[in-house]
């Protein structure tokens, strides 16, 4: 890969991270979105839909919940489906080359954290003496202390790492590839495992179950079986709320308790 290239993709990774921290969140970190730009810049835009749908299965429950650091799914993303573009090597060697490089981008996300705690202090401080200005320099050297945790271990996977990447790939035999074919196809399995030890209700989760059989053994396609589980979830939130007391109904109770009140005997002051 050249060093255009990389930088270029390393710039988008960057940016897509501060368009988390600007823009409201718009989801530019994910498979699905990073991989058509990275396979635009690469020039195969196919292989890049393909491997970032592939990804988006895999990362499919990745979220950054609370203080919680999950694996670098832009990391991830941008660095399987460069290298799956450059070496020629596919959707299987993609997938098992972008997990360790999302687990390690993770560790240069903590580390790029740990240095902006220190940055809290000087926030406080200016807060204290109401300078604005300050508080925002302090913000934008974390934002850029960030920038530079995604743009640079993407860089320097990309453009040093690709020929390192292409003499593994070349160096695998038969075997080892089928094994790392078979691993492509478990992970995305994982991808939904994670998601689902997040959403898994006991109540609910048989109705997962009825979504796979439908899927599994009759014609309905993924948008199908959604727009089904769309018209359940609107029954259960419609029945739910009709379960709930209204104020109409709560009035009549106190009715006996006035009726009481009105036959006490009435007594008067002498």
């Amino acid at each position: 890969m050249s060093l255009l290239q990389a930088l270029l993709i390393a710039v988008i990774v960057g940016g897509a991270y501060l368009a988390r921290r600007i823009g409201g969140d718009p989801q530019l970190e994910r498979p699905i979105i990073l991989g058509p730009i990275v396979g635009l810049i690469a020039g195969d835009v196919t292989t890049g839909i393909i491997v970032g749908g592939a990804l988006e299965l895999v990362f499919i429950g990745a979220a950054p919940i609370g203080g919680t650091a999950p694996p670098n799914v832009a990391i991830g993303s941008a660095v399987g489906v460069a290298l799956a573009i450059s070496s020629g090597s596919g959707t299987s060697a993609a997938l098992v080359l972008a997990v360790p490089a999302a687990v390690l981008g993770t560790f240069c996300e903590l580390f790029a954290k740990t240095v902006c705690s220190f940055l809290v202090h000087r926030a406080d401080t200016a807060a204290e003496t109401a300078r604005g200005p300050s508080i925002m320099v302090v913000v934008w050297i974390g934002n850029a202390i960030h920038f530079l945790a995604y743009a640079l271990p993407t860089f320097l996977a990309l453009y040093f790492g690709n020929n390192a990447v292409e003499g593994v790939v070349n160096s695998l035999n038969d075997n080892v590839m089928n094994g790392l074919n078979s691993a492509a196809a478990i992970l995305p399995a994982v991808g939904f495992g994670i998601l689902l030890s997040v959403l898994f209700n006991k109540s609910l989760f048989p109705l997962f179950f009825a979504g796979f059989a439908i899927a599994a053994f009759t014609n309905f396609t993924v948008i199908g079986v959604a727009l089904l589980a769309t018209a359940i979830v609107v029954v259960i939130y419609r029945r739910g709320r009709g379960t709930a007391p209204s104020e109409t109904e709560t009035e009549p109770a106190a009715a006996p308790a006035a009726a009481n009140e009105r036959q006490l005997p009435k007594t008067t002051l002498k």
